[in-house]
């Protein structure tokens, strides 16, 4: 509350205790009572404190002042009054204390007297330096005044905009709650890094003083020392950032500016130049927040609603910015950069030297990739790359959602499963409920190799035989069983054919099998293959133990079985008394939009199914399904226990990832940019002979390029020069299939429709150059 005083009050009060006379001019304020007071000598800042400001805040912004004035920096400063203190007491008219300073009036324009279209690189560079060089004085000033709470404090802004942000609408409230959990996951780990000290705290655009409106170069001095608090010294520089780029359109222009400037006076750490960005957003969130408490008690104040459309504005435009490129920018500008071209080979020699010569990498000229955030990656110099083939990272690179629930849990405990703890239980549940009635039990692992593995350890226990009938092509796993029933290892370079447990049957390919179209009659063809193998298995006096296969073929060419193969297989390896294994590994969790699971499209329900991948959207962790009668026979005495699987930490993020699927609706995304994209890409193969098949479900899809539609010759040499066609246009896409000349597609299940059209761009251009070849 305002001091109740009158302006001949304040003169007295001015005479009688300063020996001083003029006329009064009001200046605008938010609780005090401040006048411009206008004397024949000099002209000074009259400022009255509201009743609820201490004595103790007022001497902290007066010995501040001071120190920072005998440095020779453009403050103001207070003067003595008769009793040589800086401070007067008062009494106003409800009998309450109140606090009269005087302060030295500074010449110069504000920094809002400036439209924004003439603010511009010498003015944003100053501001930082000028806020530098206070900041660097700063540090051998000290006073206990300074250690409080303020809710302008950006410690303090995570905390005020949760209790506040209720007040926002829908848009507005989305857009905060994007800044606040990545301020979580970027800031809040990093804070005890970014050093502390007694700051100005409020550098805004009516504290700033310019040297002219017109054509405003340079900052010549700063007033209002009423918010200054002990807090992180980057708070400084990221809230007269977030004023500085209100109204601009290139917001990482001005931030560069700003930061590089204040680094010249006051040298900032990695740290601290890793948060910046997140701690400007942070500032106009706070300020949206404070804002809605605010219109909420004045709801016809129009100021209140206009005020706070810049800021809005600003937001909106920081995130479309990309925070590391961001991040980068300002680590080359300040000088904190390592030679990216020396890192990539100190990297590359190591792997040579030390890690095996197996370990492959993807390109011609590998990619050094730093950062991932929803359909991108970000490599070393900040260039975001549209990723199209990572069906790990499910719900988007590094999704926040996911990643808050992992540090969280971390930072609780994680332990195994022989204690006691919800997280498995809320997981498993949730999960579970995704399934088919009879699929109840679950057993969680680390991978989808360990989940394969678990699974053939299970059928084997139920029918009491190691023989597996695989599909040709197939790829189950990096362990030695996994290796040994998949046909995309044992037939291929370095493999050793298979195992005499191993039975291989045709692979369903509608496009390029023995038997093509994807009619019943051909699904059945195909399923013949598996009868055969039946035979075999009981002709050398072995029992059928398990039939396994991908629900959708990934490696062997992103395959669409025939409708029906499976559930005549089914029928077929039941008949057998074998066990049917669905491996979803690479094809669950919504991806094929139409179904939660892979299996469901073929109108089957398998006795055991395998998870990994996407269920922890990059964090290790994997999981069996399995008919209870099937897990009953696998207790035999011997127990199981993995020491990771299951635990704390892997079961939260688990289900974090299952909630993102629900909340943002990605399994209907899937349908309908998969959609969307076999709709174009069937244009592209109207237009152009090189496309010789376009095949797929929701976000699973593949184009199959031949150098003639008619004998189907694959065209190998065209699908490389392609990819790295792509990753030249910043889109990371690979091959699969026997020949490597099928696109393999199966991004994210958060990329989007513009994400397609950029896609089919590239595409396009490159089919054109191939023709001209």
């Amino acid at each position: 509350m305002s001091p109740k005083l009158t302006e001949a009050q304040i003169l007295q009060a001015l005479e009688q205790n300063y020996s001083l006379k003029g006329k009064l001019v009001p200046l605008p304020s938010y609780a005090d009572l401040n006048f411009k007071l206008i004397t024949k000598q000099s002209d000074y800042v009259i400022k009255v404190a509201n009743c609820a400001d201490s004595h103790l805040n007022l001497d902290m912004q007066n010995a501040a002042m001071q120190h920072l004035a005998d440095q020779q920096l453009s403050v103001p400063h207070a003067i003595n009054n008769h009793q040589q203190t800086t401070i007067t007491e008062l009494m106003d008219a409800h009998g309450k204390r109140c606090h009269l300073r005087v302060l030295s009036y500074l010449e110069g324009r504000f920094y809002s007297d400036a439209k924004p279209d003439k603010h511009n690189i010498n003015l944003w560079r100053s501001l930082g330096r000028f806020l530098g060089e206070i900041d660097q004085v700063l540090l051998s000033f000290n006073h206990p005044g300074a250690y409080r709470y303020i809710k302008w404090d950006l410690s303090h802004g995570l905390g005020v905009c949760q209790t506040k942000k209720h007040l926002l609408d829908d848009d507005n409230l989305d857009l905060v709650e994007h800044f606040l959990t990545r301020y979580q996951i970027h800031v809040l780990p990093n804070l005890a890094s970014c050093p502390q000290a007694i700051i100005h705290n409020d550098a805004n655009d009516y504290n700033l003083l310019i040297d002219q409106p017109d054509a405003p170069k340079a900052i010549i001095g700063i007033i209002d020392f009423g918010d200054m608090v002990y807090s992180h010294q980057i708070n400084e520089v990221a809230i007269a950032t977030a004023y500085a780029i209100l109204g601009q359109d290139d917001l990482q222009q001005v931030i560069t500016e700003v930061i590089t400037g204040y680094h010249q006076n006051r040298p900032l750490n990695q740290t601290e130049l890793s948060c910046v960005y997140y701690l400007i957003a942070l500032r106009l969130c706070t300020s949206l927040c404070n804002a809605a408490e605010a219109i909420q008690r004045e709801p016809n104040n129009e100021y209140l609603l206009v005020s706070v459309k810049p800021a809005i504005e600003a937001l909106k435009k920081l995130r479309k910015l990309s925070a590391f490129s961001c991040e980068l920018k300002l680590l080359k500008t300040c000088g904190l950069t390592h030679d990216i071209a020396e890192q990539y080979q100190k990297i590359s020699d190591y792997r040579n030297r030390h890690m095996a010569r197996s370990l492959s990498l993807s390109y011609q000229q590998p990619l050094k990739i730093e950062r991932g955030e929803g359909a991108y990656l970000i490599d070393a110099n900040g260039d975001a790359y549209l990723d199209m083939v990572n069906n790990v990272c499910h719900v988007g690179h590094c999704h926040p959602d996911v990643v808050l629930a992992g540090q969280r849990q971390m930072a609780k405990l994680n332990t195994n499963t022989r204690y006691l703890h919800e997280n498995i239980v809320n997981f498993t549940q949730k999960l579970l409920a995704t399934f088919p009635e009879s699929l109840s039990v679950c057993m969680l692992v680390n991978s989808g190799s360990e989940a394969n593995e678990l699974a053939f350890r299970l059928a084997q226990a139920y029918t009491q035989s190691k023989q597996l009938i695989v599909v040709d092509g197939a790829y189950h796993g990096n362990t030695a069983a996994c290796v040994n029933a998949s046909p995309y290892k044992f037939d291929g370079s370095g493999g050793q054919g298979a195992e005499p447990h191993i039975h291989k049957v045709a692979l369903p390919d509608p496009y390029r099998g023995i038997h093509q179209g994807s009619e019943p009659v051909i699904a059945e063809a195909y399923a013949e293959s598996v009868s055969k193998a039946i035979e075999t298995i009981h002709s050398n006096g072995d029992k059928v133990g398990a039939y396994i296969c991908e629900s959708l073929q990934g490696v062997a060419g992103q395959i669409i079985m025939p409708n029906g193969y499976l559930k005549s297989v089914y029928e077929k390896v039941r008949a057998a008394n074998g066990v049917c294994i669905a491996d979803e590994v690479q094809v669950g969790f919504g991806r094929v939009g139409t179904h939660m699971w892979a299996f469901q499209t073929q109108g089957v329900i398998p006795d055991i199914v395998t998870l990994g991948k996407p269920i922890g959207n990059g964090h290790p962790l994997a999981a069996v399904i399995v008919k209870k009668e099937i897990a009953d026979a696998f207790a035999n005495g011997m127990e199981f226990f993995n020491t990771f699987g299951g635990n704390p930490v892997s079961c939260a993020i688990g289900e974090a990832v299952l909630d993102v699927i629900e909340k943002e609706s990605l399994q209907q995304n899937a349908l309908d940019v998969g959609n969307y994209m076999r709709s174009e890409l069937l244009k592209l193969q109207d237009k152009y002979d090189l496309i010789g098949d376009v095949r797929g479900v929701g976000l699973f899809n593949g184009v199959e390029l031949v150098n003639d539609r008619s004998s189907k010759e694959p065209a190998t040499e065209k699908m490389e020069w392609l990819i790295e066609h792509f990753k030249r246009n910043k889109i990371l896409l690979t091959s699969e299939g026997p020949h490597y000349n099928i696109l393999k597609i199966k991004p994210p299940i958060i990329f989007s429709k513009q994400n397609t059209d950029y896609f089919i761009q590239v595409l396009e251009q490159g089919l054109i150059e191939l023709e001209q070849q």
